[in-house]
């Protein structure tokens, strides 16, 4: 085991730690406060249902930014990743896209359950049948809309920040590795997000970036992927 890996430990442990023991909490006020460490989970949750922006942007900046280095260890055996803060940056862009994209979407299938517009039903206290549907129907609008423009986004920044200059429309797509991007990619979005995001939507809303950081892991890894290596 090398320095880094235990280094990778270290952080995962300690990410995790701030979530369970979260130590700030926000009154009904909005007065930012200490809290119980016992009570961490609920302070993550009311922290970030006060400051989603900001919240989002760090847990998938930090925790897909680390999806990209274990990406790297896996190939190369060495945690080294170049242009890390600009990466993180463009990840932490990402978790604020997801922080309104995941509200946004809710919000729109929720509204539209049991109207003339959606089937099933939305009632003040759904039974589980209608929370599945619920989450299946956000799930699969979400991806199915956002998630490959927004991959494909993210490859052009990564493209940027390895060339080090803007990168025009037509050369980034003639470099585009066509089996990834026209058979990989869909058809993870089909098999792996959909079902991923169902169980995401399934939780409080307050919790739902930090498992779609979580997922970012995966993306991270998944986004890092080059055929040739």
């Amino acid at each position: 085991m090398k320095k880094g890996d235990v280094g990778a430990i270290i952080f995962l442990v300690v990410f995790a730690c701030a979530v369970v023991f979260f130590p700030w909490t926000v009154t009904f006020t909005g007065k930012v406060e200490l809290g119980k460490l016992t009570q961490g989970f609920d302070n993550f949750g009311k922290f970030t249902a006060h400051f989603p922006y900001l919240m989002g942007f760090f847990k998938v900046g930090l925790l897909a930014t680390f999806g990209e280095m274990l990406k790297v260890r896996m190939k190369t055996g060495s945690w080294k990743v170049p242009s890390l803060i600009a990466r993180f940056i463009v990840w932490g862009i990402v978790g604020l896209l997801f922080t309104f994209v995941f509200a946004m979407f809710a919000k729109g299938v929720g509204g539209l359950i049991g109207t003339p517009l959606w089937f099933g039903r939305m009632t003040l206290k759904p039974d589980f049948g209608d929370k599945l549907l619920f989450a299946f129907s956000t799930s699969f609008w979400q991806n199915v809309i956002f998630a490959y423009p927004m991959m494909l986004g993210h490859e052009w920044c990564n493209e940027v920040i390895n060339h080090k200059r803007l990168v025009g429309g037509a050369e980034f797509l003639e470099k585009l590795n066509k089996p990834v991007w026209g058979s990989f990619i869909p058809k993870t979005i089909v098999f792996f997000w959909i079902p991923a995001h169902t169980v995401t939507f399934l939780l409080p809303p307050d919790y739902r970036v930090l498992m779609s950081a979580v997922l970012s892991l995966v993306l991270g890894a998944i986004l890092t992927f080059r055929s040739g290596k």
